[in-house]
């Protein structure tokens, strides 16, 4: 009588299974995350546009003509009134917004770079704020404008608006 020999072990099948669950699982979870620096450019790109097409419906809605200020490091939402371009300081939606950290803005009109060196807008002591790059008109109008959205690594994110008032987005890896 031959005793039966018990082995001990995975088989072959067995460890193939487990490998190829932890790689799409590995895959999964790279595809997840993503590149961090990406998803914040893009999120930021998002937001300015989105603002910028909300305060054109605003500037129809309440026959009001706005402006943005762009700095390297973020923008401001102006509003025209009978002194001049004043900061919309009391709208939660169109407050300053500053740009995350090593993420710059430069900003382009008709074909040309604009110095971006000044600060965002803010107003004290009624000082009056320098008017905006962009216009956004009381018929919903907006200038023409091609803004770069840049990061550390040379990885450009670029928002145009062409005549025809459509925006164009485009990713520009270095």
């Amino acid at each position: 009588m031959q005793a039966s020999i018990k082995q001990h072990g995975f088989t072959f099948i067995e460890l193939v299974v487990v490998i190829a669950i932890l790689a799409i699982i590995v895959t999964m979870v790279t595809i997840n995350l993503g590149d961090p620096q990406i998803k914040r450019m893009s999120q930021a790109r998002d937001q300015i546009t989105s603002l910028v097409q909300l305060a054109s419906e605003q500037a129809i809605f309440n026959s009001r003509d706005y402006g943005i200020s762009v700095s390297t490091s973020g923008y401001a939402f102006l509003l025209l009134t009978q002194d001049g371009w004043v900061p919309v300081n009391d709208d939660r939606l169109f407050r300053n917004r500053t740009l995350p950290a090593g993420l710059e803005f430069d900003l382009f009109l008709d074909g040309l770079r604009v110095n971006l060196d000044r600060e965002i807008q803010t107003v004290q002591n009624d000082e009056e704020a320098k008017g905006p790059q962009i216009f956004i008109t009381s018929d919903g109008e907006i200038s023409p404008f091609l803004l770069e959205l840049t990061d550390r690594d040379d990885t450009t994110l670029r928002i145009r608006l062409g005549e025809n008032g459509e925006f164009e987005l485009e990713t520009i890896d270095a």
